[in-house]
């Protein structure tokens, strides 16, 4: 019992202090996003996951059995068709361990192998060391970072937020950082 009272503590101390899913270009709890808006994507991932020169959407997340990386994975699948209209694909990023029963969906999915490219990037695991960091990328097709989103226990969150990027910045014809604070302005 004491040890739930401590977790729903912990994270309730997360979520009020500083952690904010409106604020997903920069926040200051402990939870850190690996790469900011204007940062340059590893060349070398993006040739790994089929994404070089292409605008992609590129979302980490931890095992393919996982109840909340089912929802997300279904919540991409569901939208695939939206992301192809704003010329964006898709890509989910996983490691081995994380690899389970692949599921049959729209998206490209890819195995990071041992981390390298999270660990390069600064994905930092959340929740004390226990989840992989969940994130998702839209990087441009010069493979700059345009947009980031960083939320542990809003999977959907990732696809809407992805998409609302996408599609605003599809119907602009243009490109370039975007704080997703805007939104709740």
């Amino acid at each position: 019992m004491r040890a739930v009272l401590l977790i729903n503590f912990l994270i309730s101390s997360l979520l009020v202090d500083g952690f904010s899913p409106a604020l997903t270009t920069r926040r200051s709890s402990s939870l850190s996003m690996g790469l900011k808006v204007g940062d340059s994507f590893p060349k070398d991932a993006l040739k790994k996951f089929g994404a070089s020169g292409k605008k992609s959407v590129i979302f980490f997340f931890g095992s393919d059995d996982s109840p909340s990386c089912k929802k997300q994975n279904s919540a991409f699948d569901e939208q695939a068709a939206e992301f192809k209209k704003a010329g964006a694909t898709i890509i989910g990023v996983r490691n081995e361990a994380g690899a389970k029963n692949t599921p049959d969906v729209a998206q490209t999915l890819v195995i990071d192998e041992s981390d390298a490219v999270r660990n390069e990037i600064g994905i930092a695991k959340d929740l004390f060391g226990l989840l992989g960091g969940r994130e998702t990328y839209v990087v441009g097709k010069d493979g700059t970072v345009e947009f980031v989103f960083n939320d542990q226990f809003k999977p959907e969150d990732h696809v809407s937020k992805a998409l609302a990027y996408v599609e605003s910045t599809a119907a602009s014809g243009g490109s370039g950082g975007f704080d997703l604070g805007s939104f709740f302005k």
